[in-house]
């Protein structure tokens, strides 16, 4: 809960300040609400929690949080992917930045970042062909 800053729309995951977007703000809104109505005065100072953890004061394991989200049919590692390719487009296809932001080799982030740039170009590609 120290790594939120709701009225500013942040999120601090491991050591880096990032914007929460629209859909993952409402989202996170909507899980403390409901975290609030479910275990009210608790004193967990983790985001995710659940009836195990409730109890004390630690973090949901990794298998578990795995095994929610694959009920889910999500995968932790597509999560990630997404975000990395949100930000390489959003901040116009910058390996260096990607690396530093998510500790990625130069590898890595090089191939983000072209992907994103691919994307991009077609998307300038596509608004020529409409006009």
């Amino acid at each position: 809960m120290d790594n939120l800053d709701l009225p500013n729309r942040r999120i601090t995951i491991a050591g880096h300040a990032q914007r929460l977007g629209e859909l993952p703000y409402q989202t996170l809104l909507a899980w403390l609400d409901q975290r609030r109505a479910t275990w009210p005065k608790n004193p967990n100072r983790h985001v995710l929690i659940n009836a195990k953890t409730a109890l004390g004061t630690g973090p949901v394991s990794a298998e578990y949080l795995k095994r929610y989200l694959l009920h889910q049919g999500i995968y932790l590692e597509h999560i990630r992917g997404d975000r990395v390719l949100h930000e390489a487009l959003t901040v116009g296809a910058d390996p260096l930045h990607l690396a530093l932001v998510f500790n990625l080799s130069h590898t890595t982030a090089s191939r983000y970042a072209a992907t994103a740039q691919n994307l991009l170009d077609d998307r300038i590609g596509q608004a020529a062909d409409i006009e």
